[in-house]
């Protein structure tokens, strides 16, 4: 698998000065793109709404633009589902009793688990394409593209040059 982008300033190996020009070209024509707006989408729950509010002052100061608005609105809205579904676990208790065809009451699993269970997983893979987990935001200022073998072979390198 390709690794994700990463911004020049944050890069860290050799490129060339031609590749470096070329990459910082295309930074700086992701600048040029609207910023984000600031008002959420109309249509979103009051609890997605305040999720968007709680989190833009941070947001903005990734690099992320008007065209991720959409992507905003739906961490926003699997979050506010989250919400109504650990709500409902609360109340209800993870255990729910029916009665079946036969009249008789049977033991469920609340199905609101599995929407808490649904939601958790869009909302960890929507906060790493925003920047807004921990891992995400570590390779967007590139400290996250390190591994053990990249600082073997430097050590190895810096042992060389000496």
């Amino acid at each position: 698998m390709a690794r994700r982008k990463q911004m020049t300033d944050t890069l860290k190996g050799q490129i060339s000065n031609e590749e470096r020009e070329q990459r910082q070209q295309h930074e700086e024509k992701l600048k040029g793109i609207s910023p984000l707006k600031e008002n959420p989408p109309y249509w979103l729950s009051t609890m997605a709404k305040n999720e968007w509010v709680r989190i833009y002052p941070h947001i903005i100061e990734l690099p992320i633009s008007e065209l991720d608005r959409t992507l905003l609105a739906m961490y926003c809205n699997s979050y506010a589902q989250y919400r109504q579904a650990l709500e409902d676990v609360a109340a209800e208790g993870q255990v729910v009793f029916e009665v079946n065809s036969k009249g008789f009451e049977v033991k469920k699993k609340n199905p609101s688990i599995e929407i808490m269970m649904q939601m958790s997983k869009e909302i960890r893979a929507i906060a790493g394409q925003l920047g807004l987990a921990l891992d995400a935001r570590l390779r967007l200022v590139g400290l996250g593209e390190e591994s053990e073998d990249d600082d073997i072979f430097e050590a190895m390198r810096q042992d060389d040059d000496d």
